[in-house]
């Protein structure tokens, strides 16, 4: 054969290897297209079961959470239960008398103030805990409240010295058909026990 001429053979022999390179090519960008999307679609699985574990791991613990938020509420409603009970005893006419007896030359005016600002301050310290009890017993204390200020401003009435209100309220209280302290315990003695329930 001359020389720079191809013979068939050669050409033909060309033409096979680029075909071969060109479908090597050809097969090998497929496989490598493949094996992304296999990988993206792995991942997108194992994203998927991942997500699928944490949601049944959260509603797991949501499904546990009620009792526990339960037990909490209960506890916090029973605490407040806890805390009216002290209220209502520490402004009960007998007892509110004993913790804060009429200084000596004290006037009804001032010793009435003194009392009324005591049965104030126990309710100021307690008032937050309304929001664990129902509506009706806080109705309750509130008037039980009253009931005992009212007393305290009617055995003040013409009084002289807060010895004379001391006595009076003692008089007053002692004389009530309906003690509204001793409701407002029932009450919240009810409450606690269906909380209980």
């Amino acid at each position: 054969m001359p020389p720079g001429k191809t013979s068939p053979k050669t050409l033909l022999y060309m033409d096979v290897t680029i075909l071969t390179l060109l479908l090597a090519f050809f097969v090998f960008a497929t496989v490598a297209t493949l094996a992304w999307l296999v990988s993206r679609t792995l991942g997108t699985v194992t994203e998927t079961l991942a997500e699928l574990r944490e949601t049944t791991r959260r509603q797991a613990a949501r499904d546990n959470q009620p009792e526990a938020d339960k037990d909490a509420a209960n506890a916090l409603r029973l605490q407040a239960c806890e805390r009216f009970t002290l209220m209502t005893e520490r402004i009960a006419v007998p007892n509110l008398l004993l913790r804060i007896p009429p200084a000596s030359g004290a006037s009804a005016k001032e010793y009435t103030t003194t009392l009324l600002l005591t049965i104030r301050e126990e309710f100021e310290y307690n008032v937050t805990q309304q929001i664990y009890v129902s509506d009706a017993l806080w109705s309750v204390l509130l008037q039980a409240r009253d009931n005992v200020s009212q007393l305290i401003l009617r055995a003040a009435e013409g009084a002289e010295s807060g010895t004379q209100v001391a006595s009076r309220l003692r008089l007053m209280s002692a004389n009530q058909p309906a003690d509204a302290i001793a409701l407002a315990q029932s009450a919240v003695r009810r409450e606690a026990t269906q909380v209980l329930l």
